[in-house]
């Protein structure tokens, strides 16, 4: 019986990971399911190992060998995300932004913790998903119209997927949220030690709302259509409703972007739970959705995840340095 399972377990995988592969190779075309089975690719793989060792020890020797492969697969997804990479020399003396990303969730019980927390943060800039006109006013009430006067937002997005950027650094005439095809984007430019430095968040469509794998899609599309349009310093962040494990997250990095949290070696750190989907949300969180990507003119220095003070996310704040391009 328990070869049977490892035999079920290991071709069911063997056939994902076929298509993993042969769609970061040539095809971006996964349905939502297929999506989800990729954020949680690592968990999934999991199994693999104690299939491997039983296997191993009871001389089922082709099973040892498939669940071997499915393990190295694991490894290879995993332990690059794990590894710090070297910080350019030019980083030890760059200018520092302080950058917090917090999703505070539609149905956050307890917003004016949320709120509190972002404004005793010391961020320099917050990039703020579901940030709903309720939850500004509730933003406001504790400080954060004083702390963080100066906004990139739209009033009238009551949708869930409603975002903001607020900074206690002044903002550049480019600031604004833009409307580029089904992708509405944030863009602020602040000025960290003398240098222009763009900041854009987004929070795209959730893969299992109607159409949500569709859109997303095309939204990141848009994204990385965006990204070689700006000069200099530039910080992505924002709940993407994806992890890096996507097909798609290899094409968006390919237009000249670097995983921040994931050059930190971070990647440990998930950031979403199942909080709205009982009992599941007692697991913990299990995938990181949340990120922060930059261009080769930011350095990543060091992160931390917040508190999740009511939301399905956990915030992170992240320091970057910012490199002089002159």
């Amino acid at each position: 019986m328990i070869q049977i399972v490892g035999w079920i377990f290991c071709a069911s995988m063997a056939g994902v990971v076929a298509t993993h592969r042969a769609q970061i190779w040539a095809t971006r075309h996964e349905g939502p399911v297929l999506a989800v089975v990729y954020d949680v690719l690592p968990l999934l793989l999991l199994p693999a190992v104690g299939i491997l060792l039983v296997a191993a020890i009871s001389g089922r020797w082709w099973l040892a060998l498939l669940a071997a492969l499915l393990t190295g697969y694991e490894l290879l997804l995993v332990v690059p995300r794990l590894t710090t990479r070297p910080r350019p020399s030019w980083a030890a003396t760059a200018p520092r932004l302080r950058l917090v990303m917090a999703n505070v969730f539609v149905d956050n019980e307890t917003p004016e913790q949320a709120a509190q927390q972002l404004t005793s943060s010391n961020a320099d800039v917050m990039v703020i998903a579901e940030a709903t006109p309720e939850f500004i006013k509730v933003f406001d009430s504790v400080g954060g119209d004083t702390a963080y006067p100066h906004r990139v937002i739209d009033p009238s997005d009551t949708s869930d997927y409603a975002v903001a950027i607020v900074s206690r650094l002044p903002l550049g005439a480019n600031s604004e949220v833009r409307t580029i095809g089904l992708l509405r984007l944030a863009v602020a430019e602040v000025t960290v030690g003398g240098i222009g430095t763009t900041i854009a968040t987004l929070n795209p469509r959730a893969t299992f709302d109607s159409e949500g794998q569709a859109t997303w899609k095309q939204q990141m599309d848009e994204l990385q259509r965006f990204v070689p349009t700006v000069h200099g310093p530039l910080v992505v962040a924002g709940d993407l409703n994806s992890t890096s494990f996507r097909p798609e997250f290899d094409e968006l990095l390919s237009a000249g972007l670097v995983d921040a949290i994931d050059a930190l070696g971070q990647a440990w750190k998930p950031s979403f739970s199942l909080k709205s989907v009982w009992p599941l949300g007692a697991l913990g969180s299990v995938a990181r959705l949340d990120q922060a990507l930059v261009n080769d003119q930011v350095c990543a220095i060091e992160t931390r995840n917040l508190d999740a003070c009511g939301s399905d996310h956990l915030p992170f704040l992240i320091t970057l340095a910012v490199r002089h391009t002159s």
